[in-house]
């Protein structure tokens, strides 16, 4: 082996000292090459420490946002933390050398591969955190979360924050390759390895199970390259999860400039419940309340609408509907491209607000409201680490928050304020559960019964210390507060557990009522509302009621979008009695198992998957629907029915 030094790894090494007798042209001109070949020996050396600057970028993106977090890990999940950092080293370091190239054919695929990873995986990573205090992971992808915020209206509406964390990552992508050329080319023998290094590099990021290390516990780009992995395998494996439809990213028809002519002062404060059933609540005041005490003492006065049934029991669904006015049969297309409420309070320079404890990144939630001009929001991992995907954040939380930040909005103002904990497996606290008992202990059916109605207590805590502060608010004469559940919860009463099975009425029978102080509503209003307690409603009248207490139902700009809407203001009566489809399966969400049905008044025919054959009920007389009536009995309802997309061939006559 030589053991002659190469010149070209160290300029200093393998050179004769200088001639003293050389001439001083000789030894200007040895100097200056010595000089070149220094010079060429830190060029080559800078530019391989290049190479690094990807990877310390985003390792220092996740140290400015998340320290805190990182700081409590234990060693293991530093570990991983550590782990991840490499692959994303490896990975970076190796497109980069290849994207420095000047002659490799290759150096365009690896100069578009870190745009694309600057856009994807370092920019929408660093958005994403900044909206919902989280990154998109696999867990996120799995339940139907897009990996990009929505083109076109979010990036224009939200345009200052969308700049601030894609522009800084796409011009590093643009620009280290220039830089790491000037400086030093990257070898043609050095591409190949470099290709092996980054496609390893990038399967390990894909491939490896994020179950190892903590929850969110690797660099954002890794996450976005595992979360990747995930959803190729579970695509592969024909995940149902992941085929289903879900909801998408909205392309809302503008609304025209509002005047909004409420009747009589007021603001608007709309509270949503997760999956609470009405027979689990005190709906009007009841002196001995023991499922919702809180909110039955701070709102005595409140008026009750006992006969209120959505029209699924999907929250996505739900949302839908009470938001927009459109019942689920619409196409996606219309649910798509319908305006929400803020929509309208906004062309109406109406402030707006929505805090909620759901966890946005869950089921596209996040993604559907991309774009909506809400000047006031926060969501459940604005509100703390690790929320569950389920559950959300923490109710208490969610009202904590909603009280601090009520004097923010300005009158007039729409509120929607959106709990969670209620779903299942149904969050408790052992300080607080009432329902308790022995069969809680033991596991079997009755224990998911009392736990579900212990987490409703508990939510009604948080509920009731809101109602409170809400009532004491400076401007509480003008609030009037609309409450409602999404939907129910079946719990065994007709051999199924959950919900988004069937439209029996434990799944979507809902709670409802309607607190407005004195000078919140005429006389002739509060008279329509109380009459309306005992009859058969539906979560369509929610959209018109909300726009006609904030004075836009009758618009002239709002007339277009009117026309679609299928309810009616409860300020003038609500609905009439008229046949409507009902059921879980939109084009907004798949349902994972199918059911139909149709209801007028308190008449309902309903089949779904496992019971093909129609089912008639009046759920006055029967509440617990027991008994079926026969088909003949909702004969009228059965062209609605059977006129849904899937019915047949199970559709019987």
């Amino acid at each position: 082996m030589s053991n002659v030094a190469d010149p070209k790894e160290n300029p200093e090494e393998g050179r004769d000292p200088p001639d003293p007798r050389a001439s001083k042209t000789e030894r200007a001109t040895s100097r200056l090459l010595r000089g070149r070949a220094r010079a060429l020996f830190i060029r080559r050396w800078v530019a391989r420490a290049m190479c690094i600057i990807p990877a310390v970028a985003i390792l220092g993106l996740d140290l400015a946002r998340r320290a805190p977090r990182l700081r409590a890990y234990d060693q293991h999940e530093l570990t991983f933390y550590i782990l991840s950092f490499l692959l994303s080293l490896a990975f970076w370091g190796s497109v980069a050398i290849v994207a420095a190239s000047r002659h490799a054919p290759s150096r365009w695929l690896a100069r578009v591969l870190l745009v694309l990873g600057a856009i994807f995986a370092v920019g929408a990573q660093v958005y994403t955190f900044d909206r919902y205090q989280a990154y998109l992971d696999h867990r996120a992808v799995l339940v139907g979360t897009q990996m990009m915020p929505s083109v076109g209206q979010q990036i224009w509406f939200d345009r200052t924050n969308v700049s601030k964390a894609l522009l800084p990552p796409i011009a590093l992508a643009l620009l280290l390759p220039f830089f790491m050329k000037r400086l030093a080319p990257a070898r043609k023998m050095v591409v190949g390895a470099a290709w092996d290094t980054a496609v390893t590099a990038l399967l390990f990021s894909m491939f490896l199970s994020p179950e190892r290390g903590a929850d969110q516990g690797t660099l954002p780009d890794v996450m976005y390259f595992s979360s990747m992995g995930q959803l190729a395998r579970a695509r592969w494996d024909h995940n149902e999860t992941v085929e289903r439809v879900h909801p998408g990213a909205r392309a809302p028809i503008p609304v025209p400039k509002l005047i909004a002519t409420p009747k009589v002062k007021r603001n608007v404060i709309m509270i949503v419940t997760e999956s609470v059933r009405s027979i689990s609540t005190c709906i009007g005041y009841d002196p001995d309340c023991k499922y919702t005490p809180f909110s039955n003492k701070e709102v005595p006065d409140r008026m009750p609408l006992r006969q209120m049934r959505a029209m699924d029991s999907t929250t996505a669904i739900s949302l839908s509907v009470m938001w927009s006015g459109l019942p689920p049969t619409e196409t996606r297309e219309a649910m798509h491209s319908a305006p929400l409420l803020w929509e309208y309070t906004n062309a109406a320079g109406i402030d707006g607000a929505y805090f909620t404890s759901q966890n946005l990144l869950f089921g596209n939630s996040g993604t559907w409201l991309e774009g909506t001009p809400i000047p006031h929001e926060v969501s459940a991992t604005q509100l703390e680490e690790n929320p569950t995907y389920e559950m959300g954040a923490d109710d208490g939380r969610l009202a904590d928050y909603t009280i601090a930040h009520m004097k923010d909005l300005k009158e007039p103002f729409l509120s929607v304020i959106h709990f969670s904990n209620t779903h299942f497996p149904y969050k408790i606290d052992d300080a607080h559960m009432p329902f308790e008992n022995e069969a809680a202990k033991r596991g079997d059916e009755a224990s998911l019964v009392w736990r579900y109605q212990d987490s409703i207590y508990l939510q009604d805590i948080a509920l009731g210390r809101m109602l409170k502060a809400l009532k004491e608010l400076p401007n509480a004469d003008h609030n009037v507060i609309l409450f409602v559940s999404d939907h129910g919860e079946q719990l065994w009463e007709h051999g199924g557990g959950g919900h988004t099975f069937s439209m029996w009425d434990v799944e979507i029978k809902i709670p409802a009522w309607i607190y407005a102080p004195p000078k919140s509503l005429t006389d002739e209003e509060r008279k329509n509302i109380v009459a309306a307690a005992d009859r058969p409603l539906l979560s369509l009248d929610v959209f018109p009621t909300i726009m006609d207490l904030m004075g836009l139902w009758d618009a002239p700009g709002v007339q277009p979008f009117k026309a679609k809407a299928k309810g009616e203001s409860l300020l003038r009566g609500g609905s009439p009695e008229r046949a409507t489809e009902i059921t879980n399966c939109s084009t907004l969400w798949a349902c994972a198992f199918k059911n139909w049905g149709a209801i007028k008044g308190s008449r309902k025919l309903i089949a779904h998957q496992a019971d093909p054959q129609w089912h008639c009920f009046d759920t006055l007389i029967d509440p617990d629907e027991q008994h079926d009536l026969g088909v003949e009995a909702c004969q009228d309802l059965l062209p609605l029915a059977e006129g849904q997309p899937g019915t047949r061939p199970w559709g019987v006559r």
